[in-house]
């Protein structure tokens, strides 16, 4: 069993102060799962273990010590990350196992004969090299939970894509959902700095990045003493340099209260058109249930207006499949309202319970029924995106290539985030113009330009 005793580690100050000097003969192998906001924890700790002299090595076997940065969102993903586990215990490294899961589900680590792993909340990440040292100096197990998030926009990271600047304005949420069991790893709302922010921000254009992805588990939270999401997107587009920003995901509620505010902030070139608004269900009575804290009115009108004032702006939603008393009725009412409003992207999950949740004790569907409503709801998905991207045939963009896939393509990504793949030698990270020739599901195709881009019709 673990020791309670270590878990806590109280934090009074924001500002990271590098304090350990470790030699530079240690190797780290990581993995990391999740989110956007998960992405960038690891991010960080890469980059704080960089500054303390740690090389990253590609091959577990001869790894000075093994990092798991975990999701546990979703059962399925627990169930591999505790697979991973299993099968790096007979390593005999020191593993950490960082991100949501120890704060989710430590009961079942604890039960797993995972005794030999160290622990590492979301919100002591700038404590990385401490646990690091210890786990390499004694060999036994170390916590770290800690009460509040450092000022993550401050804190060194080493980019996992050069071109490509991951940013947490907040950790955390407001919300109560009686799904969700992210609140409990992330905690309550804490907004970061616009200050740190905006440096950061900075930083990476300087350090030739040209897309920004502003992350949170609720963007259209974000507020910092009277400062909002909207403040923060005008100063950010008012940076000089070429890039781009991806705004992460807003909650209904919270995008309908700014709902002016944002239209004015989308308007600038700098945003990307794409915008994140999670449902998760059709039905008005399944949202109660959830404890979301909007209607289907609500949602529709927000995407009508963002259309009314961007007509080539993908939406992206959420859907839970088969939660708890959700019946025929509840489920056809979710396909109907994606058949009415046609996202560009459509993340689907299958509802498993999760551990403290208030959903976990309600009655449970039948995994043979969820599982046939989301064969489904992904049927009319595809044929619902495929229609979306056939919008794109023929246009032209101006387009970042910031990615080099394993079979030679550079990926980019259009005006409205649409993901596109060029087959032509061109530099990495400067702007060029392109024709959209190829349309398929999960992408679309470019062809460079040697002209000035036409507009669009």
């Amino acid at each position: 069993m673990f020791n309670s005793n270590n878990q806590t580690l109280r934090r009074d100050k924001d500002e990271y102060n590098l304090n350990t000097v470790v030699t530079k003969t240690n190797t780290v192998y990581y993995e990391s799962y999740g989110c956007t906001s998960n992405k960038s924890d690891m991010e960080i700790m890469l980059g704080i273990l960089g500054n303390n002299g740690y090389s990253i090595t590609q091959d577990p076997k001869t790894a000075s010590l093994i990092i798991i940065n975990t999701c546990a969102v979703k059962q399925i993903t627990e169930d591999k990350i505790f697979g991973k586990l299993h099968k790096m215990k007979h390593l005999s490294k020191p593993i950490i196992i960082t991100g949501c899961l120890p704060k989710i589900n430590l009961q079942r680590i604890s039960d797993s004969h995972l005794d030999h792993c160290s622990l590492l909340d979301p919100a002591s990440i700038d404590k990385i090299d401490d646990i690091v040292n210890k786990c390499l100096q004694n060999r036994v197990q170390n916590i770290i939970f800690s009460n509040r998030p450092p000022n993550k926009p401050s804190l060194p990271r080493r980019r996992l894509n050069n071109y490509i600047d991951i940013l947490q304005i907040s950790e955390g949420c407001q919300g109560k959902c009686s799904y969700c069991c992210t609140r409990f790893a992330r905690g309550r709302l804490h907004c970061f700095p616009p200050k740190s922010i905006l440096k950061q921000i900075q930083k990476a254009i300087a350090e030739n990045s040209v897309e920004i992805q502003l992350t949170a588990q609720d963007t259209g939270s974000y507020s910092y003493r009277g400062y909002n999401l909207c403040d923060l997107l005008r100063d950010i587009s008012a940076i000089k340099g070429d890039f781009k920003v991806r705004i992460g995901m807003m909650n209904p509620d919270t995008t309908f209260k700014l709902l002016d505010e944002i239209i004015q902030a989308y308007e600038n070139d700098k945003i990307y058109k794409y915008l994140h608004v999670p449902i998760q269900s059709g039905s008005n009575r399944i949202l109660k249930l959830m404890k979301r804290k909007n209607t289907i009115d609500d949602f529709l009108s927000i995407v009508n207006i963002f259309r009314s004032h961007f007509p080539t702006i993908s939406i992206a939603t959420d859907i839970i499949v088969g939660f708890p008393t959700e019946t025929q009725e509840d489920f056809e009412e979710t396909l109907s309202l994606i058949k009415l409003v046609r996202p560009d992207v459509i993340n689907i999950s299958k509802y498993t319970p999760r551990p403290g949740t208030e959903a976990s004790k309600m009655k449970q569907l039948d995994s043979r029924i969820i599982a046939s409503r989301s064969r489904i709801l992904s049927k009319h998905v595809g044929h619902i995106i495929k229609i979306q991207h056939m919008k794109m045939l023929g246009s032209y963009e101006e387009v970042y290539p910031i990615e080099r896939t394993s079979i030679g393509t550079l990926f980019c990504r259009t005006h409205n985030y649409k993901k596109a793949f060029i087959q032509d030698v061109v530099p990495m990270g400067k702007k060029i113009r392109v024709k959209i020739i190829g349309v398929h599901q999960r992408r679309l195709d470019c062809k460079v330009l040697d002209s000035k881009v036409p507009q669009n019709s």
